[in-house]
């Protein structure tokens, strides 16, 4: 069942690919995942550090929208990495942006709710949901 929130953020999805939109987001955030949050590159890097992240991790990235800084973190630390959205419009273009960055092999995009994962207990080892609770 679509919702208006669903419908709402599948319209924020869709114009953050704009060429002006992409535009702003590196200026501002140093990034061009189509953001519609404010995690800054920076942020994502100290989160990355923070969480010890390498090839042998699995990160979870809430809220994943489309991809960041989930996907940034499993190209920068090479670990794997589920996008989890309510939306799947936002994790369309995650898996688009995964393939194009050459990490689709150990990334997931699911559609689901954060109240509800669709994961098994300790099968993870990190989560990320940055911009998600404000």
């Amino acid at each position: 069942m679509t919702t208006r929130n669903d419908d709402r953020y599948s319209e924020r999805y869709a114009a953050s690919g704009a060429a002006v939109m992409l535009a702003v987001e590196l200026e501002a955030l140093g990034t061009n995942y189509q953001a519609t949050g404010y995690t800054t590159k920076t942020q994502a890097d100290e989160l990355g550090q923070l969480l010890n992240l390498g090839a042998d991790k699995v990160l979870v990235d809430l809220g994943a929208g489309c991809g960041w800084p989930g996907l940034y973190l499993s190209e920068e630390h090479g670990c794997a990495v589920i996008s989890l959205d309510p939306v799947d419009t936002g994790l369309a273009v995650a898996q688009a942006r995964a393939l194009a960055d050459g990490i689709a092999e150990r990334s997931l995009q699911t559609q689901a709710s954060a109240t509800q994962l669709p994961l098994r207990s300790r099968s993870v080892d990190a989560v990320v949901h940055t911009d998600v609770l404000c």
